[in-house]
């Protein structure tokens, strides 16, 4: 990991810490995935490692409520690139591509509100491939499971029948093969 990635996760891990529990794990899975998926797909570590270390920050300034509902979506889109930007611009992130990574926190989750458009872009597709993937990652399903108050394999069938691959197929073969693999690891763990 780059040193301006790790800098960048010291100054954000406070904001996870009053946010969600799960987030520290989840970021930290999503931190080594996209490295791995810059290297073997060519992109642009610059913008998708800062996205995926600050995309959840601002869940430190909502209440803490279920992040499913709509308004804390929002909410938490809007104070995350709020944080981002201070973040980034303290430590003198180049303007273009702090803007860019700064809008992208502000749409993320914008799939829950019916606008798939901002996943055209390659990077915030595989953000989005990535944040899809945690939930079938180790601690993933549980995070989840707690979140939705269900058992391991209602939340396991939830994921299943997502319509994430049809809204927003996965814009790597990477990502792609990572999720199935995943899947097929927690289908074996949650069902035997």
């Amino acid at each position: 990991m780059k040193e301006i990635y790790n800098q960048i996760w010291k100054l954000a891990k406070p904001y996870y810490e009053k946010g969600r529990p799960m987030d520290i794990g989840h970021v930290s899975w999503m931190m080594v995935e996209a490295e791995k998926v810059c290297q073997a797909e060519g992109l642009d570590d610059s913008l998708l490692l800062p996205l995926v270390i600050l995309h959840d920050v601002g869940y430190a300034e909502v209440p803490n409520d279920n992040p499913f509902k709509i308004d804390m979506r929002k909410d938490h889109m809007r104070a995350g690139a709020e944080i981002a930007e201070r973040i980034l611009g303290d430590m003198n992130y180049p303007a273009d591509k702090k803007d860019k990574i700064v809008y992208y926190i502000s749409v993320h989750d914008n799939w829950a509100l019916g606008d798939d458009s901002v996943y055209e872009d390659k990077i915030m597709s595989v953000f989005n491939d990535l944040d899809f993937t945690w939930i079938v990652a180790p601690n993933g399903l549980e995070g989840l499971a707690d979140i939705l108050e269900k058992s391991l394999e209602e939340t396991l069938k939830w994921v299943e029948n997502d319509d994430k691959p049809d809204r927003r197929p996965f814009a790597t073969e990477t990502t792609k093969k990572l999720f199935e693999t995943l899947l097929e690891a927690r289908r074996k763990e949650v069902r035997g």
